[in-house]
């Protein structure tokens, strides 16, 4: 049957690219690929960023300090949506939010737009040895400004040097003793971010880390792998976050690798339990999984 199937998807493939061109049939099958596995838009509002946040809420007692820090906070939007996700639940009280962004520029708007709010504001990058670094200026406020250099920078582009610490050292020196959410989005910088924080990690005083995965790992010489071997042997699970919830792997997988922007979740096997989740699509279970429908 299998054999079948392929012969007759075969045949229709190429009758596809004779008609229409391979360009258009590459294009139509990358579209059918991304969504069935759940690589949907990058866009915070519906990617799942809003469930998380929501979720990790939930598991911190009301009452109780909820620490979060904000890695790459650009100009303030995902801490806004950290606040009104705490201010509909009527926590905003007890949320502990840390922002930081190394971009002077960016930092300007950032402390603008989060201006009156209960939000401790630091310009500097987060990475795994204190010092300083050269940011890379595409663009003012740029969302994709990074610590590394992407191929056709021209010589002339700007360039920053900022302050670089460790998520260890700022969580002893602002008495973070239990960080519920780290979100990291530094444009390929991430895993080192996440090495910043070992000790952290090897204590599990990190419940969540959310980090953003994409093409610019490749620039900085970092593969999904590494997040997994740094957290995997001290008691992670990393899954690839989804509107749906979590999709949770069960180790590395060769499959995993495809730079493909989307935010990932590590977090301690007591918290995965409780956060909402979907079954990975090479999973053993083969029952239908309607769950591609992201209206």
């Amino acid at each position: 049957m299998v054999i079948v199937l392929r012969r007759a998807a075969t045949a229709a493939t190429d009758a596809a690219c004779h008609v229409v061109g391979r360009r258009q049939v590459v294009r139509a099958a990358r579209f059918a690929l991304l969504r069935a596995r759940l690589d949907v838009p990058n866009d915070r509002t519906t990617n799942g960023e809003i469930l998380l946040a929501t979720a990790a809420l939930r598991l911190t007692p009301p009452g109780q300090a909820f620490q979060v820090v904000d890695a790459g906070a650009n100009a303030g939007q995902w801490a806004r949506l950290m606040l009104d996700a705490a201010q509909l639940a009527g926590r905003i009280d007890d949320l502990d939010l840390h922002s930081f962004e190394p971009s002077s520029y960016t930092f300007g708007r950032l402390s603008e737009a989060l201006d009156g709010q209960p939000v401790t504001l630091k310009q500097a990058a987060l990475g795994e040895q204190p010092g300083s670094a050269t940011l890379h200026v595409l663009m003012p406020g740029a969302g994709t400004n990074s610590l590394h250099r992407m191929p056709g920078w021209s010589d002339k582009g700007i360039t920053e040097q900022v302050p670089l610490m460790t998520l260890e050292a700022y969580a002893d020196e602002a008495g973070l003793d239990h960080v519920m959410l780290l979100k990291v989005d530094t444009e390929g910088h991430d895993l080192a971010v996440l090495r910043g924080a070992r000790r952290l990690f090897a204590d599990q005083r990190i419940s969540i880390a959310q980090f953003e995965y994409n093409h610019r790992w490749v620039y900085a010489r970092f593969f999904l792998r590494d997040a997994f071997e740094l957290l995997t042997p001290i008691g992670y699970r990393i899954g690839k976050l989804t509107p749906f919830g979590v999709e949770f792997y069960p180790g590395w997988d060769a499959e995993l690798e495809s730079f493909v922007e989307g935010n990932y979740v590590a977090c301690t096997k007591e918290v995965a339990e409780r956060l909402p989740s979907v079954r990975w699509w090479k999973a053993a279970a083969r029952e239908p999984d309607d769950r591609c429908d992201n209206r």
